[in-house]
């Protein structure tokens, strides 16, 4: 990325942030989205600067994500109640949930040119590895949260476009890449746990990654992402259902509801090789979960049967990236989220990652 900034600067690009700002508001709707049933490990800020960037060469490049975040509240949810979003839930008292998560990927670029060598196809394959610990009040009327430990979560694979920069007053301006990835139910599940590094179905998760180099030193960057779910066939039913009610519900299966996410990004170098900014991300649901019961009949929203809503996630923080020289760079991100309604809100996420081109 370095060499972008050894070009001739240009007038400012209005044009540019304009077009950036339009982009990410068209993925900002403000509705709640939906909890439970939402895979684990999805992409939430694990991107951030110059994100629309890649390889437009044969090769390998490997990426490293060291991920820890801390919750201590989950909002949303009152069992057989109504919806209380941005509240804490009153069955789980003083909850502490910590996720540690290490992704390894690796991204080989095909030597194919493709549209007249505008881009290169490649493919993504990523093995995340996760260690839960997660604590509550286990005095009534509280209830204990088990978590399923350390273990291998779902891995991800797929293909790839990356297309190269587009040029413009002499200097690159624009640049993005096309994904279709696939998260495979191959983690470490426990049906009987609250917590698993596995959601125990596929996902399908189609997303595009754009950077618009709007000013010399400065980059806008934004990851849209979209999320269905298929049928988890034995699916966790929590402590409540688990262990106090006589007669548990029978359930065929499970299905979480579709969701879309944006992570988005803005940095300035300052001194060379060092850029410094803000990055976030926004989740939500866009239908409710769908529980399939063994006599038939269906139930859209959570287990108390009831409609509560969909899943919101809305985090922010500061960022910094060292490019340490051409094949090495170095990620530092923390966010904090501002809403988390029916889902755990985590206080703090902090996010490391590390990339390398062979």
């Amino acid at each position: 990325m370095r060499e972008i900034y050894k070009r001739n600067p240009t007038e400012i690009v209005l044009f540019g942030l304009a077009l950036w700002v339009a982009l990410v508001s068209a993925f900002l709707p403000s509705s709640a989205r939906a909890v439970g049933l939402q895979p684990q490990g999805i992409n939430l800020g694990a991107t951030s600067f110059y994100d629309g960037f890649g390889r437009n060469e044969e090769g390998f490049t490997y990426l490293a994500y060291l991920q820890w975040g801390h919750a201590e509240t989950i909002n949303g949810r009152s069992y057989l109640g109504k919806v209380q979003p941005d509240k804490p839930i009153q069955y789980v008292l003083d909850p502490t949930i910590n996720a540690f998560v290490l992704i390894n990927q690796l991204v080989y670029t095909l030597p194919y040119e493709l549209f007249g060598d505008s881009a290169h196809a490649g493919i993504n394959f990523m093995i995340p590895m996760i260690l839960f610990d997660a604590t509550s009040n286990p005095n009534p009327p509280s209830n204990l949260i088990q978590d399923n430990g350390f273990g291998l979560g779902d891995i991800t694979f797929g293909p790839m476009l990356q297309f190269r920069p587009v040029m413009a007053f002499g200097r690159p301006f624009f640049t993005n890449r096309i994904e279709f990835n696939i998260t495979a139910p191959t983690g470490k599940y426990d049906p009987s746990k609250d917590i698993n590094q596995s959601s125990n179905f596929t996902s399908l998760i189609p997303s595009w990654a754009v950077t618009l180099l709007y000013l010399p030193h400065c980059e806008l960057s934004a990851r849209f992402s979209y999320l269905y779910n298929f049928k988890n066939l034995n699916p966790t039913l929590g402590y409540i259902l688990r262990n106090q009610l006589e007669n548990p519900p029978q359930i065929r299966y499970a299905q979480a509801g579709q969701a879309g996410w944006v992570n988005f990004a803005a940095s300035f170098e300052f001194p060379e090789t060092f850029h410094f900014g803000v990055n976030g991300y926004y989740f939500m649901q866009f239908n409710l979960d769908l529980w399939q019961m063994a006599d038939g009949t269906s139930n859209p929203g959570d287990m108390s049967f009831n409609d509560y809503g969909k899943v919101t996630i809305f985090g922010i923080g500061p960022g910094a990236m060292w490019a340490i020289d051409e094949p090495n760079k170095v990620f530092a991100n923390v966010y904090f989220q501002l809403i988390a309604d029916n889902t755990a809100k985590n206080d703090f996420v902090i996010n490391l990652r590390y990339i390398h081109s062979f």
